[in-house]
């Protein structure tokens, strides 16, 4: 297992800094995932980890060993890429061994590394198949196959499920996630999905604009978002938003939104909170309960639309001018009238300031 150190890793292409002193610590054996949306500088993180793109400052470390002028040859990485790149002349078990039969590698062990990695991810009987022969999760096997022979100390994953359908995304996260479960080697994953994100990492890094925004586990991403980008991106639907204001009464804190005052007992403040400090309130979907006659802080509302989703049911609300959604039983969602009260879960409320939008 190797420990990866990312430390103040910078990259620019003229003008456009993509990647602006990017720290990281991922521990010996983690699955990190790098999240963010499309030109956030992931993947060409990815890239620098695995020396196709050189930094231009900073170091990456394996165990300690500053990698970032290495060619990738001396990495010991194996990387699996968007693309399965598979040779469509060559049978699925030359694919898996190119690169070791092109480094000089004595059969006996290239047969026994194929073999190996075969077997780990159940393709030995498509060993003799060509590509064409092959549906899309079966090619996506060999891909990572042909990684796993390199027995490498760190995977680099390069959004390796994108091309599959969702039926087959939801099943190769599974053999990907057993297949770290396994191996116990240090993965590295690129993905805009947050699904995947938040079903395979130990831990994920969100990126926007080439920083990272916060690097925790999916629970403390997703509970206690740290900035109000990483509350929006997180979530589909995402947090729902609102301006207030912050009371302090007695050494007690409250949320003042129009005629609603929402308690703040058991929030965790970052600093102590100031009397008349504007905010912006975000609460999650699922944390807002809907009632038919009001009650100490809930605010009024009216639903603008339904969305039955099978187990649950999205209903959006117009709240004094403000977009809600709340997540709901089928049951509940069917008993509604067209003028509710959305009374947020004081154990589910994140604040943020609204300048530097980091949570408070």
């Amino acid at each position: 297992m190797t420990r990866v150190e990312i430390d103040g890793v910078e990259r620019a292409y003229g003008a456009v800094k993509v990647l602006k002193g990017i720290h990281l610590d991922i521990e010996p054996g983690e699955f990190v995932v790098l999240l963010g949306p499309s030109g956030c500088g992931k993947s060409t993180l990815l890239a620098s980890i695995a020396g196709l793109d050189p930094v231009q400052g900073g170091e990456i470390r394996f165990d300690g060993r500053d990698v970032a002028r290495d060619e990738p040859s001396d990495r010991e990485i194996g990387m699996v890429f968007q693309s399965y790149a598979l040779y469509p002349t060559m049978t699925v078990r030359k694919n898996m061994s190119f690169a070791l039969r092109v480094a000089g590698m004595a059969k006996p062990e290239i047969d026994e590394r194929v073999n190996w990695a075969a077997g780990v991810l159940q393709i030995e009987p498509l060993l003799e198949r060509k590509p064409a022969a092959l549906s899309g999760g079966q090619r996506q096997r060999v891909a990572i196959g042909r990684a796993l022979v390199r027995k490498a100390k760190v995977f680099l994953f390069d959004e390796p499920l994108s091309n599959l359908d969702a039926k087959l995304r939801g099943e190769m996260r599974a053999e990907i996630k057993a297949l770290h479960e396994k191996l116990q080697t240090t993965f590295i994953y690129v993905t805009h999905d947050q699904i995947e994100a938040m079903t395979l990492a130990t831990r994920i890094a969100v990126m926007s604009g080439g920083e990272i925004q916060q690097f925790g586990t999916p629970d403390e991403i997703y509970r206690f978002p740290q900035t109000r980008f990483v509350a929006d991106f997180i979530g589909a639907p995402s947090m729902n938003f609102v301006d207030a204001v912050l009371r302090v009464e007695g050494g007690r804190a409250s949320l003042e939104m129009g005629q609603v005052r929402v308690e703040l007992d058991d929030y965790a403040f970052a600093a102590p909170p100031r009397d008349g400090q504007p905010v912006i309130f975000g609460t999650r979907p699922e944390r807002i309960t809907l009632q038919g006659d009001p009650s100490p802080g809930a605010i009024p509302a009216r639903v603008t639309g339904v969305e039955p989703m099978g187990a649950d049911t999205l209903v959006w609300l117009d709240t004094d001018g403000h977009r809600w959604s709340a997540r709901v039983s089928p049951e509940e969602a069917n008993a509604l009238g067209r003028e509710v009260h959305a009374r947020p879960d004081p154990q589910g409320i994140s604040l943020f300031e609204p300048e530097s939008e980091r949570r408070l």
